[in-house]
């Protein structure tokens, strides 16, 4: 029986660019090679490709050259057309919409959320006001254009204060991973955050900083049609750090990761159930996880991410081994769920071109 080709996508021109590297050589190294041929294909910084060719699995990873422009990557890409394309990338250009834009127009099945799902999710703003509409709790918060502040901060300063009120968290509204992030604990310290902030994207949102237990909690579609899965949440308790900051998400022994989470048989279900709440409402397929914060009874919702992290460290990998899915069992069913969405938005586009 002939191998399924795979692709795995990484790097691309984001913040986030080492992280999905590492995420994309966990992918490489864990997929079944009896079951698969892999074809590591890297994006640099600048938005150029590597496509090597063949599938010569964890080979294609070496060197740091033969990069090519993009239309040249795309076309050995097509010349060897994989069967799946598994999206190892984290934030812009990989997170948020475009590359599954892309993989559409190429006909290309690929793992993780449509278009949609991935750009509302991304946008931190927008995915607020899905969870408001679909009462998903989530903390006060204001987002902030990067031409209102340069033009009047004392009135958006205001505005925070306002609405929000001390101390914050400012973020970066399309980034992930806690990059660009920072704690305010009174209204001085807003303008240096913004700086930060607007350095990675013009839009940023200002949120309640609410004191608590994190808590992270996974989605994972199931095959064959059936409802998604919440798995075990995860329990996190930074180490080095005040929160749960690129450093310690990303350090091994920067953070107590604990999974099954601490926190009692109700607030677990309470917790799962609004993971699987974020998922629905965002339309996400394939995988989430969805960040949270628990204080006192109450738990609100803080992200949702499309593509989570699939490092050493990382969370969703760590939660699956939890539930008794391994994780090269992990990538197979990531990998059957984008074979069957595939399957599905074909024949609506079928049905579509006839119209």
């Amino acid at each position: 029986m002939r191998r399924m080709r795979v692709a795995v996508l990484m790097g691309g021109r984001t913040a986030e660019h080492e992280i999905s590297l590492a995420s994309g050589r966990m992918v490489v190294g864990h997929l079944d090679r009896r079951r698969y041929a892999v074809k590591p294909v890297v994006i640099s910084r600048d938005g150029r490709w590597r496509v090597p060719r063949g599938y010569p699995g964890m080979r294609g990873l070496g060197g740091g050259g033969g990069f090519a422009p993009v239309g040249a990557g795309l076309a050995r890409l097509l010349r060897e057309r994989p069967d799946c394309v598994f999206i190892a990338m984290h934030g812009p250009h990989g997170e948020d919409g475009t590359i599954q834009g892309l993989l559409e127009i190429l006909g290309l099945p690929y793992t993780g959320s449509g278009v949609c799902a991935s750009a509302l999710a991304m946008d931190k703003a927008k995915a607020k006001e899905i969870y408001l509409r679909n009462r998903i709790p989530t903390p006060p918060s204001v987002s902030i254009e990067a031409a209102a502040w340069e033009r009047n901060p004392r009135a958006e300063s205001a505005r925070v204060r306002r609405s929000v009120g001390y101390p914050c968290v400012v973020k970066p509204s399309r980034l992930g991973s806690s990059v660009g992030a920072s704690i305010c604990r009174r209204g001085t310290e807003l303008a240096r955050a913004m700086t930060l902030a607007n350095r990675y994207c013009p839009l940023v949102i200002a949120e309640r900083y609410v004191r608590g237990r994190e808590v992270t909690c996974a989605v994972i579609d199931t095959p064959g049609g059936r409802p998604p899965l919440a798995l075990p949440p995860t329990e996190i308790s930074p180490v080095t750090a005040a929160y749960f900051d690129y450093r310690a998400k990303y350090t091994a022994g920067a953070s107590a990761e604990i999974t099954p989470a601490r926190i009692g048989k109700a607030v677990t279900e309470r917790v799962r159930s609004l993971a699987l709440r974020a998922h629905r409402a965002l339309g996400c397929e394939g995988m989430s996880r969805t960040d949270m914060i628990i204080a006192g009874r109450a738990v609100t919702v803080l992200e949702t991410n499309t593509i989570p992290g699939m490092t050493g460290t990382s969370l969703l990998p760590q939660a699956a081994r939890a539930a008794g899915l391994p994780f090269g069992r992990l990538l197979d069913r990531l990998v059957a769920t984008a074979l069957e969405s595939h399957r599905r938005r074909r024949r609506h586009d079928r049905v579509t071109i006839e119209r």
